[in-house]
């Protein structure tokens, strides 16, 4: 695929529609021809367990577009095929379409996906772990432009990289379900967008999900209730270094 965009969002609070940040990166013919972002004001405002992940607080957004502002600008975006660094983006745009009333239909890559089949035995499939595997400049993390470019080209870079052999009886869900497990622990942040990202996983993989009830039920529960504070993380950083250790 020569021609997509590469889009990231960063939201306010935990509801997914709360869209503080957007940024793509246009590719055309494996060339990236645009990159832009947009400061947004968020639907509910800001909350501080988001903000302390992207810095944006309501001084950043407080006289700015909302996202169905700006959809006019940016509308012919959807019509190329997207690709964004796990599903967290596919479920914002879901609900910005859904709350703003666009109708959208889009095409979607996660290229977190792409990146465990080609390469099943990197220690973790995040964005920064994969634009060092590839060498790519350093890039500030959870700046919407700036994650959508480096996923961009990181892209490019899987679509061009031959597909690793696994090793033998290690690329079954387990392995993968851990792999994202080390990869959340691997910063000592627990991330509110990877357990989201967690989460949709184990939705996907009713097996492993039944495996590891505990932790899915613990974990959806503090995503669900509107909210992630510090002890809920703790509390859930425990639970994922515990499910190492089975």
């Amino acid at each position: 695929m020569k021609d997509f965009v590469a889009i990231d969002f960063e939201t306010g609070n935990p509801q997914r529609v709360s869209v503080c940040a957007v940024g793509y990166a246009k590719v055309s013919d494996g060339n990236i021809i645009e990159t832009k972002g947009y400061l947004l004001k968020p639907v509910g405002g800001h909350a501080p367990f988001q903000s302390n992940i992207h810095g944006l607080k309501d001084e950043h957004t407080f006289d700015k577009p909302d996202f169905g502002d700006i959809f006019e600008e940016i509308k012919e975006l959807f019509n190329y095929p997207l690709v964004g660094h796990g599903l967290f983006d596919k479920q914002v745009l879901n609900a910005l379409s859904d709350h703003f009333g666009l109708g959208l239909r889009f095409n979607y890559t996660d290229s977190v996906s792409v990146a465990k089949e080609k390469l099943p035995t990197l220690k973790n499939h995040k964005l920064k772990t994969l634009a060092k595997h590839f060498h790519l400049p350093d890039f500030k993390h959870h700046d919407a432009a700036e994650d959508a470019l480096t996923c961009a080209n990181v892209f490019l870079q899987l679509q061009n990289y031959i597909k690793e052999q696994p090793a033998p009886g290690v690329a079954d869900e387990t392995h993968y379900f851990k792999g994202m497990v080390s990869g959340i622990l691997l910063d000592d942040d627990v991330n509110y967008k990877e357990l989201c990202a967690l989460i949709y996983w184990l939705e996907d993989h009713p097996g492993t999900s039944a495996k590891y009830e505990h932790l899915y039920l613990e974990t959806k529960a503090a995503l669900d209730d509107g909210g992630l504070d510090c002890i809920e993380a703790a509390d859930i950083k425990k639970h994922l270094e515990e499910t190492l250790n089975t």
